[in-house]
């Protein structure tokens, strides 16, 4: 059974391993603490502490640093007393999103910004999966005669550009009459696009018509089959920069990660709570030395998503969350 002392020790090493970089000792902490105890009272408890597993030895010191136990044991201590003072510059989420014209990709972009500007690790913003968002309306536009647009209008405000080009010619008297359909039989077009053929032909739609018809059913059925959600990543340099030799068989799995988009997956597992950490191992076996701090995040129009810090085990956490807690 770990005692308050214990505790409050582990808190000071994590504190000061975060802020310093190299292995606690005992003459640090009474230094920096003004603890009132003897230092071989504090060699005697840190060496409870790493029969505990909560702290370990390093071979080039005779400090302590925290083990990936440690660090958990930290962590939960400042989810469970978390006391978040009101900030007069609190992040307002829908404010944001105004002041980037409703703009979901800008105000995502512009939101991971910010966050790894203030936190100075990488951010990771997860954006809505629009697979699960109903598209209210879909447009023609030309731009030449065998090249078209087809914008796709999502229920979230998000607005997508698909290129199809054809060799059939078209003009633009063409393309009104179809964007004007598309646009009067939403439903039915996107839900029985291609089993419509005959009843194209009954709407006195010519058979180059018909052909435009499926091209772009068939055009947006593939994308929408192969959309997942889109990742906003702020501050991936601050990642790049801590790699040494120290550090990159900890930090390279992790731009693997982002860049081939999983992420997205590993975030959407671990979000279960307001603010979640999850640290080393916990995330996956090959991503030890690496911590991430998530939160969901709501906008207007049921936009979804969630905002993850990634950064070295030995995070600023208290910052952290205070920043994430800030966020409304």
């Amino acid at each position: 059974m770990i005692t308050q002392r214990q505790i409050s020790i582990l808190n000071a090493i994590v504190e000061d391993y975060v802020e310093l970089g190299q292995p606690i000792g005992s003459t640090t902490l009474i230094k920096r603490h003004n603890v009132k105890v003897s230092p071989a009272t504090i060699r005697n408890e840190m060496k409870l502490l790493e029969e505990n597993h909560l702290i370990e030895k390093t071979h080039s010191s005779s400090g302590r640093i925290p083990s990936e136990a440690g660090f958990r044991l930290y962590v939960d201590q400042l989810l469970e007393h978390e006391d978040v003072e009101e900030h007069p510059n609190k992040l307002n989420l829908n404010t944001l999103f105004s002041e980037n014209h409703y703009d979901i990709s800008t105000t995502l972009n512009r939101l991971a910004q910010l966050f790894s500007d203030q936190t100075h690790y990488t951010t990771i913003v997860v954006g809505p999966d629009h697979t699960k968002a109903a598209i209210i309306n879909v447009h023609l536009m030309k731009i030449n005669d065998k090249h078209l647009i087809v914008v796709l209008i999502y229920q979230t405000g998000h607005v997508k550009h698909l290129h199809l080009s054809s060799t059939i010619t078209v003009d633009d008297t063409t393309v009104i009459k179809l964007s004007n359909f598309i646009s009067n039989n939403l439903d039915t077009f996107l839900n029985n696009g291609k089993y419509q053929i005959d009843a194209y032909r009954l709407m006195d739609f010519n058979d180059h018509e018909v052909a435009i018809l499926l091209q772009v059913y068939f055009l947006i059925k593939d994308h929408l089959d192969s959309e997942t959600s889109r990742i906003y990543l702020g501050g991936k340099h601050q990642l790049i920069e801590r790699l040494n030799e120290s550090t990159v068989t900890s930090i390279q799995p992790i731009l693997k990660y982002v860049e081939s988009g999983k992420i997205t997956q590993l975030i959407d597992q671990i979000s279960d709570a307001p603010i979640h950490i999850s640290i080393g191992s916990e995330i996956d076996q090959n991503l030890e030395g690496i911590a991430i701090v998530t939160r969901p995040y709501a906008l207007a129009n049921q936009i979804e998503g969630h905002i993850a810090i990634v950064g070295p085990t030995a995070m600023r956490y208290q910052n952290v969350i205070q920043l994430l807690s800030q966020t409304r």
